[in-house]
């Protein structure tokens, strides 16, 4: 395992501390008045249609399609099609896009190790479920798998916030990022892509996908290569991944999934980190009867990690088994019932002495009904046993309320989750002695927002929440990992605007997120803003910003920045397809972090430019 926000279960720095004493009352009026006028602004350019795309179906909030207005949690739901499209290519860079959420690598440029920050906390506090199996835990955190993984084999991207303990569990404090492998669809297609640009980068994959009959397909395979803008940073990645789904009667279906990465990162010179990680799932879905639907999953997924440095190897070797049966009962036409089962058994293994295997096992049980026609609410609470410390109870309630006269939707949530200590904190790691005798990190939040879509083209959604953290966990205590007293706290307010305007040829997305208090001294304003405009029929234009205001992560101070990017794609002919993306336009020079003196920069301007085939 790779250590990742070294400082996210350290003590406050001096920034952070300070940080902590703010409060959502101490946010400037003339910011919010000025970032209103903005949201407001664009949501006004024009008057246009705005087709049902905004209205989309929710996965992750309870595990089983929903419609998004429905939903008592925030979500975000991207289309890695789109993304695809717009030249985001990697899964970091795409989930900016959300508010709540900062991604990025404090490690390093392309191939390092992946940091994405939800509400306020670090990486160690946020769940990725692939293919509905659940990949990060306290011992093997998503930052591994986040700086290898791209867009282009999956087909839904869900980042589902606030603490959701109910539904998943330990580490999902600050949300759950949810990715599914994409389904085979409609006729046999193949896509061929690649691209090539700056510091002698290279991007190719080929995927091919289709139905027949009862059977649904895709495949697809890609490797890329790199040396960054920086000395002592190559990267190169091969990845595959599959799907196969059968119809086995009209009201059930079987798949299968596999998905694999193999990649290899100079880490600044320090090190060579070699990457092998595979996921492969089974799963059934159907309906028993009209009134209640099942879901089985089976997964194993393993990861291999080695970093050989000039002072020793360190490793890891990490398996896990993972079986998971979900139910849905519709007692009367407002009154669902949820709930399920799970086991989960881990094998972990480093070259430190730490050898352990673990299981965790557990059930949910919720609710769902409708007190008014448009008024849903949702109720949920989970048990699970894990060895290595004990057991631990999670819960949470929510509501949803629409107004279809007005366009306006109103949710809130309460719930709890928790962090468990890691295998390294129980059992000792280079870093120093275990502590057996830890506890799991506690915490509750909530969350309040409103969804209002204006002239029935554009959308605005603004959120406040906050978190309390409880026994938070110090793994670099000496001589032993501690809980620290008190409680630490994660505040703020997230908001987004999107929509279409001038005969829908121009489109808009705009996402704000407000840090009074968060750990590791983050920055106290994220903004990410894109425009596209569909100039022709075949010609697409785009431009994008990424933005953070002054912070720190934990180290030395970093200054704010702004980065700019600029894409295109022409439809040459019915099956060929040229792009061009141009990032970092203005040659921005700052840095990705800083830590102990160590400055870290990031990439500078960069142009790449590729084909897309079609047959």
């Amino acid at each position: 395992m790779r250590s990742n926000d070294l400082r996210s279960s350290g003590q406050p720095t001096d920034n952070m501390k300070q940080k902590n004493t703010t409060s959502l009352g101490s946010l400037s009026w003339r910011a919010v008045v000025a970032r209103g006028a903005l949201g407001w602004f664009a949501t006004n350019i024009a008057h246009a249609e705005i087709d049902s795309e905004l209205e989309s179906i929710v996965v992750s909030a309870l595990r089983t399609p929903r419609a998004a207005s429905d939903v008592a949690s925030a979500v975000t739901v991207m289309d890695p099609r789109d993304l695809e499209k717009r030249g985001m290519l990697q899964l970091r860079d795409a989930l900016n896009e959300s508010p709540g959420v900062i991604s990025t690598s404090t490690g390093g440029q392309t191939g390092a190790l992946g940091s994405v920050f939800i509400r306020g906390t670090n990486t160690a506090y946020s769940q990725l479920v692939v293919d509905g199996i659940r990949l990060s835990d306290s011992t093997t955190q998503l930052g591994n798998m986040l700086g290898a993984a791209r867009v282009m084999d999956l087909g839904r991207i869900e980042v589902l916030r606030g603490a959701q303990g109910a539904a998943y569990g330990g580490e999902s404090i600050g949300g759950v990022l949810w990715l599914e492998t994409a389904r085979g669809t409609g006729e046999p297609q193949g896509t061929f892509f690649s691209e090539a640009g700056s510091f002698q980068s290279f991007n190719t994959a080929i995927r091919y996908q289709g139905e027949s009959k009862d059977l649904s397909y895709f495949f697809s395979a890609g490797y890329e290569e790199t040396e960054n803008d920086a000395p002592q940073q190559n990267f190169h990645q091969g990845s595959t991944a599959l799907r196969l789904e059968q119809k086995i009667h009209k009201q059930w279906q079987a798949g299968v999934t596999y998905r694999g990465v193999d990649s290899y990162f100079n880490n600044l010179g320090s090190s060579d980190d070699y990457l092998d990680g595979s996921l492969a799932t089974f799963y059934l879905n159907g309906q028993i009867h009209a009134d209640w639907k099942t879901s089985l999953i089976a997964g194993f997924h393993q990861e291999f990690y080695d970093s050989n440095a000039s002072y020793g190897n360190y490793g890891t070797d990490m398996r896990a088994y993972n079986v998971l049966n979900d139910h849905e009962w519709r007692i009367r036409e407002n009154l669902i019932l949820l709930g399920g089962v799970f086991a989960h058994r881990s094998d972990y293994r480093n070259t430190i002495g730490t050898a352990a295997e673990r299981d965790r096992y557990g059930l949910h049980l919720g609710i769902e009904w409708e007190t008014l026609s448009d008024w849903k609410n949702y109720a949920a609470w989970r048990w699970e046993d894990y060895d290595a410390y004990g057991e631990e109870s999670t819960w949470r309630v929510g509501s949803s309320y629409a107004i279809p006269s007005t366009g306006t939707i109103v949710r809130t949530g309460l719930g709890s989750s928790f962090r468990a200590p890691s295998f390294l904190d129980l059992f000792g790691s280079a870093f120093g002695a275990g502590n057996p005798d830890l506890k799991a990190e506690s915490a509750v939040g909530w969350d309040l927002g409103i969804e209002q879509m204006i002239a029935s083209h554009h959308r605005v959604q603004v959120t406040v929440f906050h978190n309390n953290i409880e026994e938070r966990i110090n793994s670099f205590a000496q001589p032993k990992p501690i809980n620290l007293p008190g409680e630490t706290h994660t505040e703020g307010l997230e908001s987004a605007v999107d929509g279409r305007f001038l005969s829908d040829d121009w489109r808009y997305r705009i996402a704000w997120t407000y840090l009074p208090r968060s750990f590791s001294d983050q920055p106290r304003h994220h903004v990410n803003a894109a425009l596209d405009w569909q100039v022709t029929q075949k010609l697409q234009l785009g431009i994008g910003l990424n933005s953070l205001s002054d912070h720190s992560w934990g180290g030395s101070p970093i200054d704010s920045y702004v980065v700019g990017r600029f894409h295109a794609n022409y439809q040459l002919r019915e099956k060929i397809r040229l792009h061009a993306r141009w990032e970092n336009v203005t040659d921005e020079e700052y840095l990705l972090s800083d830590f102990s003196g160590t400055p870290i920069p990031a990439a500078g301007s960069a142009v790449f430019a590729g084909i897309t085939l079609q047959w």
